[in-house]
């Protein structure tokens, strides 16, 4: 079975100034037909920004997505 939603070595960062500041690193996922997800973790952990990539409202990031 394959994968509805799969990601490959995904990176969102901000540039402040010379420097970047990275909200995802190399995240990895695939999600497969009739499974549950959740994603958990602390405030500041790049939930939401992960989310906004999935449903395509955030285009500023480089990796893989099927």
């Amino acid at each position: 079975m394959s994968a509805l939603i799969a990601i490959r070595n995904l990176e969102k960062a901000y540039q402040h100034g010379a420097s970047r500041t990275f909200v995802l690193r190399r995240i990895n996922l695939e999600i497969r037909e009739g499974e549950f997800v959740s994603i958990m973790g602390p405030s500041g952990a790049g939930k939401s920004t992960l989310l906004h990539i999935i449903g395509m409202f955030d285009g500023a990031w480089t990796g893989e997505y099927e």
